[in-house]
């Protein structure tokens, strides 16, 4: 009897304990891991964004791989995620979901993971920036836990830090050893960049001759606007050039064509008087909105440019040409109208 009572103390004493750290452990838990692959974040996302290869570098698939994994849907679906099923004690069963997305920028999930029939949901992201032609990736998780389950969260960066460091450093590892064709990335594909803020989906050409700006333009706008809708996203703009290096001599640019696919918030903060006419000034740049032909834009770039060295403002590539009004809306050159804008700090 005395041993039973001393044991069911210890239990009592135990539960105390934990109860009592529970009160005290933080309700909300981030945990993050954040690495460098030598390969563009287009490259880096598609590998991310097709959940049927996270097999090739997630850190929990090479725990068990006998594990069972279900997976629903593709990128732009409704429903997007897998789920595992492992006898493998420390992996269990859960899931992942994708909530949202914005391509080659982030990606959105929630993880779910079942212990002994309690579930623990966690939201996470995967952040992508691109830098030199290489991409900073970071992948985190946030737990919020309610008392006395948030008592996990002291546990967390023991439990999954070193899977999420794994798991980048076996990404790392794939993209930089596999073959574009093993990646499944294709040369002149539409991808997805965000410059000033902008997400933009685009087809970028370097060193485009003037003359051949026009059917560049037309045939980029009609591979853009399909994989949009292949991919189920909705434009939120005009239609726009961005304009990286303009050569002069030579008569060549390097450009894209684009097509915005995050809202573009136009609230000038006042206008400035030009030769050409009144300029918006905002925050972080200045526009002009240009009527007549694509072929007097010059004026209108230089104008600005004008403005800007007189002011002694250093603009930021990329110049961007938005185009309001155009051939596709059936009226006369004289009547397109084209918003210029140069960016600065």
């Amino acid at each position: 009897m005395k041993l039973f009572k001393g044991t069911l103390y210890f239990l009592l004493i135990m539960l105390a304990a934990i109860l009592l750290a529970s009160l005290f452990a933080p309700g909300t838990k981030v945990i993050s891991r954040t690495i460098r692959i030598d390969a563009p974040r287009k490259v880096v996302f598609a590998q991310l964004a097709d959940l049927k290869k996270w097999p090739k570098w997630d850190a929990w698939y090479a725990k068990d791989l006998n594990q069972v994994r279900t997976f629903s849907g593709g990128l732009g679906d409704k429903i997007q995620g897998f789920s595992w099923s492992s006898k493998q004690e420390g992996l269990g069963n859960g899931s992942l979901v994708i909530k949202s997305f914005v391509n080659n920028v982030s990606l959105d999930f929630t993880l779910v993971l079942i212990n002994k029939d309690r579930k623990y949901n966690f939201d996470g992201k995967f952040i992508l920036k691109e830098r030199n032609g290489q991409t900073v990736l970071t992948w985190e998780i946030e737990s919020e836990q309610r008392y006395p389950f948030k008592i996990i969260n002291y546990f967390l960066e023991k439990w999954i830090g070193p899977d999420f460091s794994q798991g980048l450093e076996n990404l790392k590892g794939y993209v930089e050893t596999s073959s574009n064709q093993e990646l499944g990335i294709t040369e002149n594909s539409v991808t997805t960049v965000e410059e000033h803020g902008i997400v933009y989906a685009l087809l970028a050409q370097e060193q485009l001759s003037e003359s051949g700006m026009e059917a560049f333009f037309s045939n980029s706008l009609k591979k853009i606007y399909n994989y949009l809708k292949t991919n189920n996203i909705k434009p939120k703009g005009a239609p726009v050039g961005l304009f990286y290096e303009w050569d002069e001599e030579n008569h060549n640019v390097n450009v894209a064509a684009a097509v915005p696919t995050t809202p573009i918030i136009q609230r000038p903060d006042s206008t400035v008087v030009l030769k050409l006419g009144n300029a918006e000034l905002y925050s972080n740049r200045i526009s002009f909105i240009h009527k007549g032909s694509y072929e007097t834009l010059k004026k209108t770039h230089l104008e600005l440019q004008s403005w800007l060295k007189e002011n002694a403002v250093a603009h930021k590539i990329p110049v961007i040409e938005e185009y309001m009004k155009g051939r596709s809306d059936g009226v006369d050159t004289s009547q397109y109208m084209t918003r210029v804008s140069y960016y600065f700090e």
